[in-house]
């Protein structure tokens, strides 16, 4: 018992040194630099040890995406608080909000971002822990809309919401990899601003 206790440890310390010099190095030079003989010279092991813990540097990489996802979610919550919205003018006001967050966020972890989308993972039960935590960054626009329209069907509320999104990740992501020439964070912000008032007002005055 003991020592499965210990091994347990020792594999749980291995499992966060390892997640911690994958996310320093996807934040440096992106997911495409991940090397197993690299992490392993970092975090003093052996190559297979790796292996031990993540079936594949895919199932490391995904658990750095999963990581970023929590803390772009902390960041929302830590900033703007519980999303308790009582009237529609404090549901628009969290949308735009969120939509700061984001952007923020992804200026400050531009590549650590760029890896919780770009990366794609293969279906396994650490893939569907990562939607959910996707779900839940969805969840910062969906749930304002029951308060700016109480009377869209949830369902549709769900794909609007996830429209939405779409259009704000949009400008970021060609934003900052300057894909339309260079743009200043100022600029972006107003940008996301302008689209999202705009999809707001649309989406008042349908019928």
């Amino acid at each position: 018992m003991v020592r499965e206790l210990v091994l347990s440890q020792k594999r749980q310390g291995l499992h966060e040194a390892l997640l911690a010099a994958a996310t320093r190095t996807i934040a440096e030079r992106g997911y495409q630099a991940l090397r197993a003989r690299d992490l392993a010279n970092e975090v003093g092991c052996a190559v297979g040890a790796i292996y031990n813990v993540f079936p594949d540097l895919d199932a490391l990489t995904l658990a750095v995406k999963s990581r970023t996802l929590d803390d772009l979610q902390a960041d929302i919550l830590e900033q703007l608080g519980p999303d308790e919205t009582v009237a529609r003018a404090q549901g628009e006001a969290r949308l735009m909000a969120s939509a700061r967050i984001y952007l923020d966020f992804a200026h400050r972890n531009r590549r650590l971002w760029l890896s919780a989308f770009e990366h794609s993972s293969p279906v396994t039960p650490s893939w569907e822990a990562y939607m959910l935590r996707l779900d839940n960054i969805f969840a910062n626009v969906e749930r304002p809309l029951t308060v700016i329209l109480p009377n869209t069907p949830p369902q549709r509320r769900k794909t609007l919401a996830r429209a939405m999104f779409s259009a704000v990740h949009g400008i970021v992501s060609l934003g900052l990899i300057e894909k339309l020439g260079a743009l200043t964070l100022d600029e972006l912000h107003w940008q996301v601003r302008v689209v999202l008032a705009a999809l707001l007002k649309g989406l008042q005055d349908e019928p």
